[in-house]
């Protein structure tokens, strides 16, 4: 899914931009599912931004060391924001400011706040790509599309990157999210959405594992293993099945019980997971596990990996599939990059598509 290019190449190459249709749809100047590299128009100079959330779970401890980092390249733009409201108007500024690269120091909530920004409301007239930081609880984005090593040594050497040329990028592409829960309002969009027992496991990690200071990605990991080990027994007092009625693509609706749904853009999950078998030629990952699925433990290892076995079949209560559109009937929460928000069928369905499609930078 990336491509390696040397700095002095990466300055007149770039992946497909993002425009934004009349309808609010974000698609790129190529077909979607092409990960090449298109020219740039013109040989242009690389501006940073940095969005730092001084209230993200990775840095809590204080913001010392990125500081540290930023005051040696003063010409480098950075906000401090805590709100969705802070990171419009700090990429704003970017944009005013014609940054290209907009390196975001923060949660999940940070990036999904930062994809809302740039899909919706458009303040820059051609799409930056974005450069993440693990620097959020659990950083399941970063995991998969993020730079490595810790939040200082991965912004020294973008910004070296980007100054000097020290170093190789990868650019990865992926699709984004949109994430319509109402019709009379404005959409979200993110990269994971999770219903069912993920949204009651994160409501369980805030109010009583997150409190005792677990942090990165064993946290959510151990969280829904409980979980899963509960349903297993074939009791818990957390889990509880969600009636949903989904529909996807041109397949009508069909209401089931669920105890776990999902919808990735992303590759890699926590723990390096990826429980995503479907064969579809789609850019988008659906999976679901029915409530009271058979032989659970024995689908789920295989599952997990995106492997098929002989008992992850629908018939036992597991399903995967690659789409481009999902609609989700129901009365119950759930997670957009670990932010929590309603389902209210009265409202209609909460209609997940493919949003168009973003690239991130890796080095």
């Amino acid at each position: 899914m990336g491509s390696k290019l040397p700095w002095s190449q990466w300055a007149i190459m770039s992946d497909p931009r993002i425009t934004v249709n009349k309808d609010g749809l974000a698609s790129s100047e190529s077909k979607l599912e092409s990960n090449s590299p298109s020219v740039f128009a013109a040989a242009e100079p690389l501006r940073v931004g940095v969005l730092n959330n001084p209230r993200s779970g990775g840095n809590r401890r204080g913001l010392g060391a990125v500081r540290e980092v930023l005051a040696a390249y003063p010409q480098v733009s950075h906000r401090e924001v805590l709100t969705p409201a802070d990171v419009a108007s700090a990429l704003v500024d970017f944009a005013r400011k014609e940054v290209n690269i907009v390196a975001v120091n923060g949660g999940d909530g940070t990036i999904q706040a930062v994809l809302t920004v740039l899909c919706h409301h458009k303040p820059f007239e051609t799409f930056p790509h974005l450069a993440v930081l693990r620097a959020g609880t659990t950083s399941m984005t970063a995991g998969d599309v993020g730079l490595k090593g810790s939040r200082e040594q991965a912004l020294r050497r973008l910004l070296s990157w980007a100054d000097g040329g020290e170093g190789e990028v990868a650019i990865l592409h992926r699709p984004v999210l949109r994430v319509q829960v109402d019709p009379h309002q404005d959409p979200i969009y993110g990269m994971f959405l999770g219903a069912a027992s993920i949204y009651q496991g994160i409501q369980f990690f805030n109010n009583r594992l997150n409190r005792r200071g677990f942090r990165g990605e064993w946290a959510p990991g151990l969280t829904i293993a409980l979980f899963l080990l509960a349903v297993a027994r074939r009791g818990s007092d957390y889990v509880t099945p969600v009636p949903i009625s989904v529909g996807f693509d041109q397949r009508p609706p069909e209401r089931r019980d669920y105890l776990l749904l999902m919808i990735s853009a992303l590759e890699r999950l926590f723990l390096g997971l990826r429980p995503f078998w479907g064969r579809e030629e789609k850019t988008l990952h659906y999976t679901a596990v029915e409530a009271r699925p058979h032989h659970l433990l024995r689908a789920l290892p295989a599952l997990m990996r995106g492997r098929r076995n002989r008992y992850g079949t629908p018939d036992n209560g597991y399903f995967s599939h690659n789409v481009q559109q999902v609609q989700l009937t129901f009365n119950s929460g759930f997670a957009l990059d670990g932010e929590l928000f309603k389902a209210e069928s009265h409202l209609g369905p909460v209609v997940v598509q493919n949003g168009g499609k973003v690239s991130f930078l890796r080095l």
